[in-house]
């Protein structure tokens, strides 16, 4: 069966977690004191990965890649997303290839290799979710509210939607994020991904009756594949809780397309992202 993963969901998980932890822990319950001792706020930086495995046990390469960088102690995260033909130097291989080669020769674990190497900065954990889930999660949620901007379609992925400002459905959620057929390739489906993070946190945390159902939560864990243990989760989340201005930056590597050798790449510009990243740095 045709398995697609994506990092957006991990974002829906979080927020549910954290808002569901919110809304139970309040100021007046008596677990309040435990748990505060408990989630003790720490800074945490976390892979997430959107793999395209279109069958069971083959080699899939990572199809989208996010570096979320988590600030509790400010109420923030930064994310930074990676393009897929970013051009790279993978450990065991003698030439650079496109980032997106690293999870299928090497799974997460080289993924996360990778990415620390061309970031210089260590990465807590990894985490992917199925499409299956994320659908179904934004089904449970009843839907998200988005400005589609222009008119997607693309019948061989099933994609067809219309401009302006509409509440997608799981499967036509699934088809913004994944739209890439407009000249603009994988940066603007960055872009799209991006913006929809943001939606989702928005509602998400506007609207908190939506996540006292344990069925969102339960959904979304059922298809998630992670290093990080359940106490890292809860920990994370629990350090969120209680939070109504968190804020969501979201960046995209700085480079920029380049043939090489007969390939298209995004090649980094090293400068600017030492820049970018000493700024996100400096509000940690």
């Amino acid at each position: 069966m045709k398995r697609l993963f994506t990092l957006v969901g991990v974002f829906v998980i979080c927020f549910v977690v954290g808002v569901t932890a919110s809304a139970l822990i309040n100021n007046d319950h008596p677990l309040r004191t435990t748990i505060s001792g408990l989630f003790k706020p720490a800074n945490k930086t976390i892979l997430l990965i959107g793999v395209d495995a279109r069958n069971a046990g083959e080699p899939s390469r990572s199809d989208t890649i996010m570096v979320a960088f988590c600030n509790p102690r400010q109420n923030r995260v930064d994310i930074i997303s990676v393009p897929r033909d970013t051009r790279v130097l993978i450990k065991g291989q003698s030439r650079p290839y496109k980032i997106n080669r690293a999870h299928a020769l090497g799974g997460p674990e080289l993924l996360q290799s990778t990415i620390e190497d061309l970031l210089h900065v260590p990465i807590d954990g990894w985490a992917e979710v199925d499409f299956e889930g994320f659908e179904k999660m934004i089904d449970l949620m009843g839907g998200v509210t988005i400005d589609v901007e222009k008119r997607m379609y693309y019948p061989a992925e099933g994609i067809n939607l219309q401009p302006g400002v509409q509440k997608l459905d799981g499967s036509d959620a699934l088809a913004y994020v994944r739209y890439r057929s407009d000249g603009l390739g994988d940066i603007g489906r960055v872009e799209r991904q991006q913006k929809f993070v943001k939606a989702v946190s928005d509602q998400v945390f506007s609207v908190r009756g939506i996540v006292t159902s344990p069925a969102l939560l339960t959904e979304g864990l059922k298809y998630t594949d992670t290093n990080l243990t359940h106490r890292d989760i809860l920990a994370l989340a629990g350090q969120y809780a209680g939070s109504e201005d968190i804020t969501i930056n979201t960046y995209t590597l700085p480079g920029k397309p380049q043939m090489i050798g007969g390939g298209s790449y995004w090649v980094v510009d090293e400068a600017k992202t030492k820049e970018l990243l000493d700024n996100i740095k400096e509000n940690r």
